[in-house]
C-alpha cells in the first residue's frame, strides 16, 4: 500500500515580500520628496533675506540735511554758492559720494552734478565735497558715521542764481537709497548778509 505525501505550497511569504517592496519604494519617494522640499525652502529663505535687505536699503533713508546755506554775491543781489550740510541719519550705512548724484532745477534749467575730485572747488557740472568734522576712519569722498559732510554746489558757472523770491530744489541721489529732495526759498531781500539761510 503506497503512502501518499502531500506537499503544501504557502505563498504568504511572497504576498509579504511584494508589500515591503511598494513600502521601501514609497519611503525613498518621501525621502527624495523631502529632501527636494528642504532645499527649496533654504533657497527661498537666502531669496527672502536678500531681498528683505534690498528693499530696506532702498526705502531707508541714509542722508540727512542739516542746513543749507547760501553765499551772495558783492551786491548782495543773487545767492552764488549753496552750502548743504549734511550728515547719516540714524542706522545708515556709509554713502561713497563719487557714486552721488547731485540736480539743481530752478524755473527753466536743470542740472547735474557729479563729484569734484580735483582741487578747483564746484564747477558748472560738479559739485565739492569736504568733511567738517570726521567721526570714524580718515577725510575721504565716503560719508561714515560721525561724519559732517558739506557740499558745495556754484550756481554762478551753472547759470541758476538764486535771486530773490525765487524758488530753487536740490535733488541728491545715492547709490542705494531714497532720493533726497530739499526745496529752496529765496527770502524777500538778502539785506546786507553774505551768507543767507536757506533751510531750515
Amino acid at each position: 500500500m503506497k503512502t501518499e505525501i502531500s506537499i503544501l505550497k504557502n505563498s504568504k511569504a511572497d504576498v509579504g515580500i511584494g508589500t515591503l517592496i511598494v513600502f521601501i519604494a514609497m519611503v525613498l519617494v518621501a525621502a527624495v520628496a523631502a529632501a527636494v522640499l528642504i532645499q527649496t525652502s533654504g533657497v527661498l529663505q537666502q531669496k527672502a533675506q536678500q531681498t528683505g535687505k534690498e528693499a530696506t536699503a532702498e526705502v531707508a533713508s541714509n542722508l540727512k540735511i542739516s542746513s543749507v546755506v547760501g553765499k551772495t554775491d558783492s551786491t548782495n543781489g543773487k545767492v552764488q554758492l549753496v552750502n548743504v550740510t549734511m550728515e547719516l541719519a540714524a542706522g545708515g550705512s556709509s554713502i561713497d559720494f563719487s557714486k552721488v548724484v547731485i540736480k539743481y532745477i530752478n524755473e527753466t534749467t536743470t542740472s547735474t552734478l557729479n563729484l569734484q575730485t580735483g582741487s578747483t572747488g564746484a564747477t558748472a557740472s560738479l559739485f565739492n565735497y569736504t568733511e567738517e568734522r570726521v567721526g570714524s576712519g580718515s577725510a575721504n569722498y565716503v560719508l561714515q558715521s560721525g561724519d559732517l559732510a558739506l557740499v558745495t554746489l556754484n550756481l554762478t558757472l551753472m547759470n541758476q542764481d538764486l535771486y530773490p523770491r525765487k524758488k530753487g530744489t536740490i535733488q541728491i541721489i545715492p547709490e542705494t537709497g531714497t532720493m533726497i529732495i530739499k526745496d529752496l526759498v529765496a527770502p524777500a531781500t538778502y539785506g546786507e548778509n553774505t551768507m543767507v539761510q536757506l533751510f531750515p
